[in-house]
């Protein structure tokens, strides 16, 4: 019911600006970031990590797809592995199909692409204020393993 396949550049660019401004607004309501930083350090931060591959860390950025509907793409999912475990730099299903079931069925795919890689950990960062994309993560199996904490120097 649900694929991953690699990203063509369209959706790429498309997914780029996706996370660009959902990121942005991440590090305004965590970080307490002006409007204008948090846009440049999203901007960055994707731009560097994706070309940035190593022999080390590779990143796959995957177009979640329902394999028996006609619309391509119903989400996101980029994955920087490292040698044997996975971080999920960004998960993300368009808003029309949020709700259905399809978030755990993405990460469960997930799960079984990552295993047939030999991939045997996988890490995700929660943000506090996202307590639905929480309770998905717990249902498909992720725990809480620290708080990331933070304070600006000035």
């Amino acid at each position: 019911m649900i694929e991953l396949r690699e990203m063509t550049t369209a959706e790429f660019e498309l997914f780029r600006l996706l996370f660009i401004n959902e990121h942005a607004l991440d590090l305004a309501s965590t970080r307490g970031y002006p409007a204008d930083v948090s846009l440049k350090k999203a901007s960055q931060l994707i731009d560097v990590t994706q070309s940035q591959v190593t022999e080390k860390v590779i990143n796959k950025f995957w177009c979640i797809v329902k394999s028996d509907h006609e619309l391509p793409v119903i989400g996101y999912l980029w994955i920087e592995l490292q040698e044997k475990a996975a971080w999920v730099c960004d998960f993300r299903l368009l808003p029309e199909w949020r709700r259905k079931g399809l978030g755990k069925a993405a990460l469960d795919k997930m799960k079984s692409n990552l295993m047939s890689m030999g991939i045997t950990e996988v890490g995700l960062r929660v943000a506090p204020n996202n307590p639905v994309a929480k309770a998905l993560y717990e249902k498909s199996g992720f725990h809480i393993t620290g708080f990331n904490m933070s304070k600006t120097l000035s």
